[in-house]
């Protein structure tokens, strides 16, 4: 009666027992083969589209290559059973079982598979396009490669499960289970993972483009090198997370948690990480321009390297941060506390840190050209051999600081304390400290020349030795300010200084007084500091160079040759600038070398402002273009160059750039 090849289509049989048999290639349409045996049964190349097999049971069937489109098998069990390759699309599977079954490359298209269970099944390469699998049980399941696009898996179970290279784009994984499983090069662009858990699990190249993560639980898992590209992660847990490389350009990750992660040359330009948590999170390296960390918590973080150009820090947590070799240029620090952190030869270049908590912090050879620190807290801060020149300091607080050997030509001290600081050897032209405190500041061999200290408070200040020429010292509070050794200081000033209470008794005791061979060696010292100051100038333009440089290779590819000339007449004027001051740093290196004990105060005098007006210079250059071409390109990792669209920024003449005083 049972033969295969057999053709039973549109009959009914109901509980009948069919263990066993060779039913290959038959058919089964239409049939109602409710709570019927198939255990064992061959079933390969069968037909049984449109069968009723509500409670079938299948067990160890080989159904290969069969046809159960529109089928109702919910409830059926189909566990160890072999079904590769076979047609379900359309079929009711709802808590069917399928356990260890065997299901590679067959098709569940639109299926519904509502609480069905393929614990350990292997599912290589099957289709589940936009199938049903809300609260389906595929723990351990091997997806590998699988198609899942559109797929609605809300609730269901994948803990442990293989998706490698599976495509589960635009898929819902609401409050999905995914603890442990293995997603590397996994497709998931738009999908959505609100509320789903991946604690532990591998998600290693894998695509997140546009992905939604709202409170998802990344505790610990794997996403070295994954593309998180707009990707929402409000309120996700990605503590302990290895994203190593990772790609968050754009992405939302406010009120995040990303304590301990390692984020290590993670490319982040443009993401939201407002209030987020990055307790001792690891960004060496990392990609940040232009990142918002607002009121965000990054106590302890390691940014060493770190590119953070134009990001925001307002009212940020980074005490006890390591910030050394860290790109800050434009960056906003309002209000951030940086108590404890290490800046060490950190670019903070027209930063903002006003209000900033810099207290204790390490900003040894740091650069802060034009930033902006007023009502800054730096008490107890070591800024030794950095670079504020240009900037803003009014009503900051430098109580106990060290700045010895800084470079503060330019420097606005208006109103700030510097209440015993210590600033010798340091370059303070043309520096500003009108109404500022320095009681008991040290400021003995500084070159303060064409200083302003208006009404300011110098008592019990020390300026042994420091050169003075031109320093404006109207309604300044001398008392017990000690002087004496002075290069520049004019005898009408020093009467008056006396007057109001200066103290110049100590001229020069042998324990105190360097003698004159020692004091050209200390000059000549700090003179070769600021040559380094003008090699790193000299460097920054280089690099605007380079990049264009690659905006002619842009323009190429646009066809935009009638830009190409403009841009390299740019470059050549850019280049020519670096070459004149290569060719002077030369030149005062052998002025330095050849400095002798007479006249030394005015020849020093004239080689730091030389050094000076050079680095201005250089200066502008890098503000106008380097800095200015790399807010265009927005951190992008080819750093190409849209001057199709921004071409005006980077229209440099030299004539337009401020002309400097050479005598001065």
């Amino acid at each position: 009666m049972w033969q295969a090849g057999g053709n039973y289509a549109g009959r009914s049989f109901r509980g009948q027992d069919f263990s066993g048999l060779d039913l290959s290639r038959s058919g089964f349409q239409g049939c109602d083969l409710t709570g019927a045996n198939f255990v064992e049964t061959d079933l390969t190349g069968a037909d049984l589209t449109g069968a009723i097999l509500r409670t079938t049971q299948f067990q160890r069937a080989n159904l290969c290559h069969a046809r159960l489109i529109q089928s109702d098998c919910s409830f059926a069990d189909f566990s160890h059973a072999q079904i590769r390759y076979a047609n379900l699309a359309e079929t009711n599977c709802s808590h069917a079982k399928f356990i260890s079954a065997n299901i590679g490359g067959s098709a569940f298209r639109d299926a519904i598979l509502y609480q069905a269970n393929f614990i350990e099944a292997w599912l290589r390469g099957t289709n589940f396009l936009r199938a049903n699998l809300c609260e389906a049980v595929l723990i351990s399941a091997d997806l590998k490669g699988a198609k899942l696009e559109a797929a609605n898996l809300v609730r269901s179970r994948l803990t442990d499960a293989i998706l490698e290279r599976a495509n589960l784009s635009d898929a819902n994984l609401e409050s999905a289970q995914l603890r442990g499983a293995k997603l590397r090069n996994a497709y998931l662009e738009s999908a959505i993972l609100t509320n789903a858990n991946l604690q532990d699990a591998r998600l290693n190249e894998a695509n997140l483009r546009k992905a939604y993560l709202y409170q998802t639980n990344l505790a610990f898992s794997m996403l070295a090198g994954a593309d998180f590209k707009e990707a929402r992660l409000c309120r996700a847990n990605l503590t302990g997370a290895a994203l190593q490389g990772a790609y968050l350009k754009c992405a939302d990750l406010r009120d995040a948690i990303l304590d301990r992660a390692n984020l290590r040359r993670a490319k982040l330009c443009g993401a939201m990480l407002n209030r987020s948590s990055l307790i001792e999170t690891i960004l060496e390296n990392a990609d940040l321009c232009y990142v918002d960390f607002k009121r965000a918590n990054l106590q302890n973080a390691e940014l060493e390297g770190a590119g953070l150009e134009n990001a925001n820090f307002y009212k940020a947590n980074l005490s006890g941060a390591c910030l050394s070799r860290a790109n800050l240029i434009a960056a906003k620090l309002c209000s951030a506390n940086l108590s404890d952190a290490i800046l060490r030869g950190a670019d903070l270049s027209q930063a903002n840190l006003t209000g900033a908590n810099l207290s204790r912090s390490i900003i040894r050879g740091a650069t802060l050209i034009g930033a902006i620190l007023n009502n800054a807290n730096l008490t107890d801060a070591i800024l030794v051999r950095s670079n504020l020149s240009d900037s803003s300091c009014c009503e900051a607080d430098f109580t106990n600081a060290r700045l010895n050997r800084a470079y503060l030509s330019g420097v606005s001290f208006e109103d700030a304390i510097l209440t015993n600081a210590r600033l010798s050897g340091a370059a303070v032209l043309r520096a500003y400290f009108n109404r500022a405190i320095l009681h008991g500041a040290q400021l003995n061999r500084t070159y303060l020349s064409y200083s302003d200290f208006d009404s300011a408070m110098l008592n019990n200040a020390n300026l042994v030795a420091s050169t003075l020429v031109r320093v404006n010292w109207n309604s300044a509070i001398v008392q017990n300010t000690r002087f004496g050794g002075n290069q520049g200081l004019i005898s009408p000033q020093r009467e008056k200084l006396q007057q109001q209470g200066a103290d110049f008794s100590l001229l020069p005791l042998p324990d105190e007084m360097p003698s004159s061979m020692q004091l050209l060696e200390s000059f000549q010292s700090d003179l070769s500091d600021r040559l380094i100051d003008l090699d790193e100038a000299t460097e920054r333009v280089r690099n605007a160079i380079v990049l264009l440089s690659e905006s002619c290779e842009t323009l190429t590819k646009k066809s935009r040759f009638d830009c190409i000339t403009q841009v390299q007449n740019q470059i050549e004027r850019m280049n020519a600038e670096c070459d004149r001051a290569e060719e002077q740093n030369d030149r005062y290196l052998t002025q330095i070398q050849n400095l002798s004990r007479a006249n030394l105060g005015s020849d020093v005098i004239e080689l730091l402002d030389g050094i000076h007006a050079q680095i201005f210079r250089l200066n502008q250059f890098q503000r106008s273009t380097f800095e200015r071409i790399r807010l265009n390109n927005l951190g992008e990792s080819d750093r190409s160059i849209d001057l199709e669209e921004q071409i005006d920024e980077i229209k440099l003449d030299l004539d337009s750039i401020e002309e400097i005083d050479e005598e001065n």
